[in-house]
């Protein structure tokens, strides 16, 4: 009788034995899946907290114009959508007024780089646009600074068809052409000083 009640101890110490192990694995486990799940939602939280999802350049230019947007968000998307017509109208003042400025000064012309760091209040962003459309903008700018203001009209017409290539490509509404506010007429506005 002592034998079998021993042995019945010696089996339920190890069913307890094997028990603790089994949870000891199962909550190293779930730790580890825990700390997979915290790290991906750090790296996901800290591209949201950037004002462009953590893209830039080409790739922001990519998820604008529709080409890659796998992965991505697509609320966050919408939002990234709603303030790139501000990031795209800023690199566009950009080249005109390094064209403007190269003109004004003689400064041979340069090739314009169709990357550009733009600043916004949630931090800076990197700009793309396609390498014919920032020459463009940079030859407008270069025409306008050695034209006079009455002879504008083709540079506008250049201007308004390269902002009007940007603004389909990326899916935008214009909401005016951009030789409206980047070479104002001093007819409709004294005070506005080309490239300025």
């Amino acid at each position: 009788m002592d034998a079998l009640l021993n042995a019945l101890m010696a089996i339920g110490l190890l069913l307890v034995l094997i028990l603790v192990i089994y949870l000891i694995d199962r909550v190293n486990s779930i730790e580890s899946e825990t700390r997979k799940v915290v790290t991906t939602l750090n790296e996901n939280a800290a591209k949201l907290a950037t004002p462009s999802m953590g893209l830039s350049a080409k790739k922001l230019w990519d998820a604008m114009t529709g080409r890659s947007n796998e992965g991505l968000d697509p609320q966050a998307l919408a939002d990234l959508r709603s303030r790139y017509p501000v990031i795209l109208s800023k690199h566009a003042e950009a080249l005109y007024k390094d064209g403007f400025k190269d003109g004004i000064l003689g400064s041979p012309p340069s090739d314009p780089k169709n990357t550009k760091e733009i600043v916004m209040a949630k931090g800076p962003v990197e700009s793309w646009i396609p390498t014919a459309q920032a020459n463009a903008l940079y030859q407008c700018g270069l025409s306008a600074s050695q034209t006079p203001e009455a002879e504008w009209g083709p540079i506008r017409a250049s201007m308004d068809e390269a902002g009007e290539f940007l603004w389909s490509k990326a899916q935008l509404d214009a909401t005016s052409p951009l030789s409206e506010w980047l070479m104002p007429s001093s007819s409709s506005d004294a005070t506005a000083t080309p490239g300025a």
